[in-house]
């Protein structure tokens, strides 16, 4: 290998020195800092988190590495166990059980995940970004909760506080109260109980358990005009999986609520 001295033009060969790395030399750079004073200085790269969760995401569209297969719907998605198991305890405990679930090549929700919200996961499990909106919030939650990607599932109930609505709160009440997310499940409680004249006559509401149809008639913090609009609520909203005796059972939770209400304000 040549190389020209741009000063005379002249061709000359560069000169190699290799240097061989050895224990031996490391033990004896050792033994001549200790024999005075030690400089030290800590190197940081701030930068260093992202540029690896980078180079680790474009290993896995290139499936180099990759060490196991999810399969949601009809698609497959490559990914890194390691990767996988620091996000998420689910997977952590999958991987290392010892069973077969953690000796499987493939692992495979079939239709218990859709493949764009099991996507959106691994975006974030590699990038530790996602975008949240109106169509994948409630979707990320359960997805979120179900393979406890703790982050995404709060960030979710967080996106969906901010958009609570009496339109939606019903709905919200349900999807909290089944996936622990005490604050969006208290909005939404207070909002049902604040609102709870107009939400009775809703498709959402004929539609709730009847326990918690019941649970809501029974808050203290509910307030109702008087014991005829009780009756007339429960007749007018009745729907027709609900017994008499059903009916005349929450009548009576109402009467009861509105009564304990009279005796607070007295």
């Amino acid at each position: 290998m040549v190389d020209i001295c741009r000063d005379k033009g002249i061709r000359i060969a560069p000169i190699k020195v290799q240097v061989k790395m050895s224990v031996s030399n490391h033990e004896n750079r050792k033994s001549r800092s200790s024999s005075g004073s030690m400089n030290i200085q800590l190197f940081h790269k701030t930068s260093h988190a992202d540029s690896l969760l980078t180079q680790l995401n474009l290993l896995r569209k290139r499936k180099v590495f990759t060490d196991v297969v999810l399969k949601a719907g009809n698609r497959c998605f490559p990914c890194h166990r390691a990767v996988l198991a620091s996000c998420s305890r689910y997977f952590e405990a999958m991987f290392s059980s010892g069973l077969r679930e953690s000796r499987d090549a493939d692992v495979n929700f079939h239709d218990s995940l859709h493949p764009e919200v099991l996507e959106l996961l691994l975006d974030y499990a590699y990038s530790a970004r996602v975008i949240i909106n109106e169509e994948n919030a409630e979707s990320l939650l359960e997805a979120g909760d179900m393979l406890q990607f703790h982050d995404i599932r709060d960030a979710a109930a967080d996106f969906l506080e901010k958009n609570l609505h009496v339109s939606n709160c019903l709905g919200m009440m349900l999807l909290s109260d089944a996936h622990q997310c005490q604050r969006l499940y208290e909005l939404s409680w207070r909002m049902c109980l604040a609102n709870f004249a107009t939400l009775f006559k809703t498709e959402d509401f004929l539609s709730l358990p009847r326990d918690k149809v019941q649970e809501l008639i029974l808050s203290e913090e509910l307030e109702v005009e008087d014991e005829s609009w009780c009756t007339r609520l429960l007749l007018t909203g009745l729907r027709p999986t609900w017994s008499t005796g059903t009916v005349s059972c929450l009548s009576c939770c109402v009467v009861s609520a509105w009564r304990c209400s009279l005796k607070r304000t007295c």
